[in-house]
């Protein structure tokens, strides 16, 4: 049985890294990967066609970024959603069985901001494992 990971991206260097890093250390077994832009809602998305349609195309660069640097597994499935990030990952990773979550880390390494808001949220809130990767400059590999 393949394992079934979410990583959730916005295209940042810590979500690439994070794509890396699925790509070198989870080998050893089957792997779904479903990667997953949440696109905040705005108001002008409802109100003038073309701000949906860009923030369409730019979620579609983002997913073929992360997949690209990913470069690993046979099975990708790239999604858009528009929601709050935090509650969309969640929220995913609950309805298709997801089996564990990989999520760069953003932010400083101050207290209270050492991964992040959506980062944060997600750990606090999702009932399914999270590996969190640091980013390059704090990782000590």
């Amino acid at each position: 049985m393949a394992l079934a990971v979410l990583l959730p991206t916005d295209g940042s260097p810590s979500a690439l890294r994070a794509a890396k890093w699925v790509s070198e250390h989870l080998t050893q077994q089957p792997l779904t990967v479903t990667l997953l832009h949440v696109m905040t809602p705005r108001l002008e998305y409802s109100t003038q066609q073309d701000a949906f349609v860009a923030a369409r195309k730019e979620s579609e660069r983002i997913l073929e970024v992360t997949e690209q640097a990913l470069g690993c597994c046979p099975s990708v499935e790239t999604l858009s959603v528009i929601g709050v990030p935090h509650e969309e990952i969640v929220r995913f990773a609950i309805d298709h069985d997801i089996d564990l979550i990989v999520m760069g880390r953003r932010g400083k390494a101050s207290i209270g901001h050492w991964i992040g808001s959506v980062a944060f949220a997600v750990f606090q809130r999702s009932p399914v494992p999270i590996t969190i990767v640091e980013p390059e400059s704090m990782a000590s590999d």
